[in-house]
C-alpha cells in the first residue's frame, strides 16, 4: 500500500485524454538504484509498474495526500530486454472482467516494448490505518522466529552484491518454500534495491520470492518470467511464510503465499 507521493521514476507526464497519460521513464541509478538490475528482474518490473501507475494517477487526478493505493490483481507480459531499460511509456484505462484496471506499456529508446503491465486495485482514505492493522500486526510480531530462520545459499541464486536471498533451501519433499522477508533484508539500507511503505510484505517482495523459489526448484537462474499475481491478505513483516507449489508444469509454476495458516495471495509465473 503506499501513498501518492511524489515520483522519482516516470517524468514529464502528458495527459493526452480522460483515459490516456504517455511520460518519460528515467535511467539516473543514482536516484532509482534498481536500475543497475535487468531489465525483466521482478524487482524492475514491479517498481516500475508502481512509479508509472502513481504517476499517471496523479496526472489524470490530482495528488491528494490522504489518499492510499492498494494493488490487489496484476498481470504482466515481457517483451525485448536486449534494448535496454525503458525509455518511455503510457497508461490507459481500461475495463477488465467488468472492472476498472489499468494497462501500462514501457518501451525503449529503439521502440521496443520492454514490459505490459496490467493493474486493478482500490483507493481509499488513511482514515484508521493503524488501528485497523494493529491485531494483525501483534499476531505477526508473536509468531515471529528467534533468529533462527535459515536462508538459501545466495550463490545458489545467482543473486548479485546489491541483491538479498529472501527463501530458505528448498526441501523438495515437503510441496513449499519458506521465506522471510524482514525490515533488514526487504527495504533500505539493508536491502537497496526494494522500496515500498515499509509497513508489509509488497507485490514486489512477492515476485521476487517466487523467483528465487522458482531458481531452487528449477535449479537454474536464467528464467525471465511473465505472470499473475492476485493479492487478498496483507503479508506482515518478520513473520516466515511459505510459498505453496500448487501447479507445476514445463513452462509454468502457480505459488500459494500463505502466512500464519492463511491464504494471502497467489503468484503465476510464466517462462
Amino acid at each position: 500500500m503506499a501513498p501518492i507521493l511524489s515520483n522519482p521514476y516516470s517524468y514529464e507526464h502528458e495527459v493526452q485524454s480522460l483515459e490516456l497519460v504517455t511520460f518519460k521513464c528515467s535511467v539516473d541509478q543514482a536516484a532509482n538504484p534498481w536500475l543497475v538490475l535487468p531489465p525483466h528482474h521482478p524487482v524492475v518490473v514491479q517498481t516500475q509498474a508502481f512509479w508509472t501507475a502513481i504517476g499517471s494517477m496523479t496526472a489524470l487526478e490530482g495528488a491528494e495526500s490522504t489518499k492510499w493505493t492498494a494493488l490487489t490483481w496484476a498481470n504482466w507480459e515481457l517483451g525485448e530486454s536486449v534494448g535496454g531499460h525503458a525509455a518511455y511509456g503510457n497508461y490507459r484505462r481500461i475495463e477488465l472482467d467488468g472492472h476498472a484496471a489499468y494497462e501500462i506499456v514501457l518501451s525503449n529508446d529503439a521502440g521496443e516494448p520492454v514490459v505490459m503491465f496490467q493493474g486493478r486495485g482500490v483507493v481509499f482514505r488513511n482514515r484508521n490505518f493503524e488501528k485497523w492493522r494493529e491485531g494483525s500486526k501483534e499476531a505477526a510480531r508473536k509468531a515471529a522466529p528467534l533468529e533462527d530462520f535459515i536462508y538459501a545459499d545466495k550463490a545458489a541464486l545467482g543473486l548479485t552484491q546489491n541483491e538479498r536471498v529472501l527463501v530458505a533451501p528448498l526441501d523438495p519433499g515437503i510441496g513449499y518454500v519458506e521465506s522471510l522477508v524482514t525490515d533488514k533484508n526487504g527495504f533500505p539500507p539493508g536491502n537497496p534495491m526494494i522500496g515500498g511503505s515499509g509497513d508489509h510484505v509488497n507485490s514486489t517482495h512477492f515476485h521476487e520470492i517466487a523467483r528465487q523459489a522458482l531458481f531452487l526448484i528449477k535449479d537454474r537462474t536464467d528464467i525471465d518470467t511473465s505472470g499473475e499475481m492476485s493479492l487478498n491478505r496483507y503479508i506482515e513483516l518478520g513473520t516466515p511464510l511459505r510459498l505453496n507449489i500448487h501447479e507445476q508444469a514445463e513452462r509454468g509454476i502457480t505459488f500459494e503465499l500463505e502466512q500464519l495458516g492463511k491464504a494471502c495471495a497467489k503468484v503465476i509465473l510464466r517462462w
